[in-house]
């Protein structure tokens, strides 16, 4: 298995990375692609915070470290 890691922007407000293992090969792209954003904004309480899947805007894990400065948890 391969660890996966995918980068968004909510809004351009912050940044989240969501993690996981998958079967080695897969691109960037096509791992974020399969990501569906309204699930993803149920799953992260976004929505309750009033964020939709419109707010979310997937980036790479270098537009992540260049804006919200890397893993490092706040």
């Amino acid at each position: 298995m391969a660890e996966y890691k995918i980068c968004f922007s909510v809004a351009g407000a912050f940044g989240v990375q969501i993690s996981f293992e998958a079967k080695p090969g897969v691109s960037y792209d096509d791992a974020a692609a399969s990501i569906d954003k309204d699930k993803l904004a149920k799953l992260t309480c976004l929505d309750t915070l009033g964020y939709s899947a419109k707010d979310i805007e997937i980036i790479t894990p270098e537009q992540y470290e260049a804006e919200f400065g890397g893993d490092e948890y706040a």
